[in-house]
């Protein structure tokens, strides 16, 4: 039976076929092929591959600060103030710490582990791996979006959304016509739960809506998608829903901000 795939007639005849079907772009139709962007910085030449539901849009964080800071007006006094801050002391491990760490103990593990000043107060695991050992079966992320938890009157009474952004898109909806459910179905992806944010039972498609996909919300999203590869979930980013939000605003009285 071996010597039959090692066959020299049998493996160019498997060549053929492959090279057709390349050919007729029948196995590019069942994989997910990488999008070329080009970075959103003007000043950055660079373009970079992402998947189709993944919302970056800079090359790297260097691009993305320099976009995102460009209208940031500053005296010479804050500039000097934040470089002073930014002088940490000598590693013996990376050299030259730009931003001194806090010491603080993991929750799960009792590793001792340093963070950043401004996230010591909320980091509470030393790793993600840990973080997913407690935390990983909450239904919401515990990094996810929560401004302005709440029941929207005239949405629905019996419904609390996360934030103000899932409100406004259950508005969108309303408005032109699109039946949707929210959070209706809650997936088990082993170590993670995963709630998504709606359904549209017309389209059989879910949505999450995220306005930054953290390096937990990216494993959960990998999790999700090779566990269930049938399902269509499709990620609303910050860029999106900022065109929808353009669109859409003044038609809707209750809008929030």
């Amino acid at each position: 039976m071996h010597s039959f795939y090692s066959n020299l007639g049998y493996r160019q005849k498997q060549s053929e076929i492959s090279k057709s079907n390349w050919g007729e772009g029948i196995y590019a139709k069942k994989i997910k092929l990488l999008e070329i962007r080009n970075c959103k910085n003007n000043n950055c030449p660079n373009s970079f591959s992402a998947k189709p539901y993944d919302p970056k849009i800079f090359c790297n964080k260097s691009c993305a600060a320099f976009f995102n800071n460009a209208k940031r007006l500053q005296t010479e006094e804050t500039k000097r103030k934040i470089s002073l801050a930014l002088q940490g002391c000598h590693s013996p491990f990376k050299g030259l710490e730009k931003v001194k760490r806090i010491a603080k103990v993991c929750l799960y593990c009792q590793k001792e582990f340093k963070t950043l000043p401004y996230v010591a107060a909320k980091r509470k695991y030393c790793s993600n791996k840990c973080a997913i050992y407690v935390i990983g079966r909450l239904t919401t992320s515990p990094k996810a979006s929560k401004g302005k938890p709440g029941i929207r009157s005239d949405i629905n009474l019996s419904i609390c959304f996360y934030s103000t952004w899932e409100a406004n898109i259950a508005r969108v909806f309303n408005l032109v016509g699109i039946k949707w459910r929210y959070g209706p179905k809650i997936f088990d992806l082993g170590q993670h739960t995963y709630r998504p944010d709606f359904y549209l039972p017309t389209d059989n498609l879910y949505i999450e809506i995220k306005n930054f996909m953290n390096s937990y919300s990216l494993e959960r999203d990998k999790l999700f998608r090779k566990r269930f590869p049938n399902i269509k979930l499709e990620i609303l980013s910050k860029v999106e829903y900022k065109e929808i939000e353009a669109n859409y605003k003044l038609l809707i009285d209750s809008w929030e901000n």
